[in-house]
């Protein structure tokens, strides 16, 4: 469970939506993503094809829940990422602490 939550905060960082997106909103960042990083329009970065292909990976675990392999090695790469820096995802303590902090009610005693 803990490994879905990781490859869902890496497509969610990729496409730039947060956690509590409606599909529609997915789908408006998938798209401008594409344009972004789509290998003809950055025919000079030899790196847009991959960044390409994963914002289409980001996109069908997001939508489908279909995962591919690139996404699971990007993720491996930016694990400790907690979207603000204030957490460190890759132990149990600030993924605790992460958890809480992001779906505790503020309204609760």
């Amino acid at each position: 469970m803990r490994r879905k939550l990781e490859l869902e905060l890496c497509a969610r960082k990729t496409l730039g939506v947060s956690e509590n997106a409606s599909q529609a909103d997915i789908k408006r960042a998938w798209r401008r993503k594409c344009l972004e990083t789509h290998p003809d329009r950055n025919p000079s970065d030899p790196d847009a094809h991959r960044r390409f292909r994963m914002v289409n990976c980001a996109y069908q675990l997001l939508t489908e829940g279909t995962l591919c392999h690139e996404l699971v090695s990007e993720s491996k790469d930016t694990m400790d990422w907690s979207g603000d820096g204030k957490y460190n995802l890759a132990n149990s303590w600030g993924f605790y602490l992460w958890w809480r902090d992001t779906f505790s009610d503020p309204w609760a005693p």
